[in-house]
C-alpha cells in the first residue's frame, strides 16, 4: 500500500483529458487488490481522504440509496453516477480546483459477499 503512489496516479487521471466533445470520467482501483482485513480498506480509504482533503477542502457526502431507488423506478441515471451506484454505498467527492471536474472517492462494498475494494474516478459529468 503505497499513498504516495496512489495520490500521483489521481492526479494523472486529474490532468487527463476526455474524449473531445464528450463528457466523461477516468477510474482506477487504489490499494492492493486483496485487502488482509476488510478494515484495512476503510482504513487506507480515510488516509487517502485526509489527504485529498489536505489539497481541495472537505468533500461533500453522498449516500447512493437515492441513485439506487431512482435507477430502480427506470429513472436513467448518468455515468459514472450509475456505476458509482451499484458499486458503493457512500460516497466523498471533492470539486478539484481550476477545473469542471470532481474527484469521487468510493470503497465498492455494496455486495456484502467480496471483500471491499477502493475506487477512485475522476468526471466532468454532475451529480445528477
Amino acid at each position: 500500500m503505497d499513498i504516495a503512489k496512489d495520490l500521483a496516479l489521481i492526479d494523472t487521471l486529474c490532468a487527463r483529458d476526455f474524449p473531445a466533445g464528450h463528457s466523461g470520467y477516468h477510474a482506477a482501483w487504489l490499494g492492493p487488490g486483496d485487502w488482509p482485513d476488510a478494515s484495512d480498506c476503510y482504513a487506507y480509504e480515510a488516509a487517502v481522504a485526509e489527504r485529498l482533503t489536505d489539497r481541495w477542502g472537505e468533500p461533500s457526502r453522498w449516500g447512493t440509496v437515492t441513485l439506487q431507488e431512482r435507477i430502480a423506478r427506470g429513472e436513467v441515471i448518468s455515468e459514472p453516477w450509475a456505476m458509482l451506484a451499484a458499486l458503493a454505498i457512500d460516497l466523498r467527492t471533492w470539486d478539484i480546483p481550476g477545473s469542471d471536474r470532481r474527484a469521487v472517492l468510493a470503497v465498492a462494498d455494496r455486495n456484502g459477499e467480496d471483500q471491499p475494494r477502493l475506487r477512485v474516478f475522476v468526471t466532468d459529468t454532475d451529480p445528477p
